[in-house]
């Protein structure tokens, strides 16, 4: 089992998507034009697009034998997410979602169920984590067996990614202390630092500590700090939006696969606002994720010199 380049760690759903008819009679049977199926979650997208990429990714989470897992593990193995860390247990199933897609904004209502989802514990973590990775990506959602692993990678070394959305707040704090990158929403990083500002907040969130710490708004961009502690607002790139699910995730994978990269802190946040915009044209996380292929064939005049010297070095 040779070293990934990056594990993932965190909730795998299997989402049915399908855009909101404008009327609808309630009680009856209403066609509409698409209903879409596939795989999802934070970290399990992430884990695609890191694939996708051309890294070496691993997922680590449960699956059991039944047809929402069939679906989820084909999918992770369709990008090419390597199956050295998946775990059995007959009745584990991933998360069900239902995604309802206003067609006039492209924002998305999720419904999902964590009833059969069998959750990671301490005694999953790897032994001798950082011999097999290095770098985490891990999600809020999996604390019970996301907080061990991040204590295991910060002794070890790795590099980790958390994508922080809710929990705990203490928790919060503690998982933010051990990352080398965290990324928040903005909502969530307001309530967990009251303050209200994304200057003040990113002060705040890693006072005493030398976490990179991001916090995102979806149309409205990303803000961090550099390392003399200036702000750093990257947009978000204009797009026709057709679907936000999977955007923050698609965000996440190509932020650790820029970090993995050693890019600056700039192009790390221009390249992840550049692929979240991509999978923010179609409907699903997964459908348009970005290949070096796909990426030599897309315009790509609005980046910055800088970016472009990195990304010309892997689609040459």
């Amino acid at each position: 089992m040779s070293k990934l380049d990056v594990l993932c760690a965190g909730l795998n759903t299997v989402d049915i998507l399908f855009e909101k008819p404008s009327t609808y009679d309630k009680g009856e049977k209403h066609t509409v034009e698409d209903i879409t199926l596939t795989g999802g979650a934070p970290a399990a997208n992430a884990a695609c697009v890191m694939a996708a990429l051309g890294m070496k990714t691993g997922y680590l989470g449960y699956f059991g034998r039944n047809a929402l897992s069939t679906i989820a593990l084909q999918e992770l193995m369709d990008w090419g997410v390597v199956d050295d860390y998946f775990l059995f247990e007959q009745a584990a199933e991933p998360v069900l979602a239902v995604v309802e897609i206003d067609p006039s904004t492209g924002d998305r209502t999720v419904f999902f169920s964590t009833k059969k989802y069998r959750y990671l514990s301490a005694e999953d973590v790897p032994e001798d984590l950082g011999s097999k990775t290095k770098m985490l990506l891990l999600d809020g959602y999996d604390l019970s067996g996301n907080v061990p692993l991040l204590k295991a990678a910060s002794d070890e070394g790795c590099l980790t990614i958390l994508d922080l959305e809710t929990g705990p707040p203490e928790t919060l704090r503690e998982m933010i202390r051990l990352g080398t990158d965290v990324i928040m929403p903005l909502a969530g990083a307001k309530t967990l630092s009251g303050e209200e500002q994304p200057e003040d907040i990113l002060k705040h969130l890693c006072e005493n500590n030398e976490t990179q710490l991001l916090i995102t708004d979806g149309a409205n961009g990303s803000w961090a700090l550099d390392n003399d502690r200036k702000l750093i607002h990257q947009s978000a790139f204009p797009v026709e939006v057709v679907d936000t699910t999977g955007c923050g995730d698609a965000f996440h994978g190509a932020y650790a696969f820029a970090r993995l990269h050693g890019w600056s802190l700039k192009c790390r946040m221009e390249f992840a606002a550049f692929v979240a915009g991509m999978v923010a044209g179609v409907v699903g996380g997964r459908a348009d994720l970005p290949t070096w292929p796909k990426l030599a064939k897309t315009d790509l005049s609005m980046l910055s010199e800088e970016l472009l010297a990195h990304m010309k070095s892997f689609s040459s």
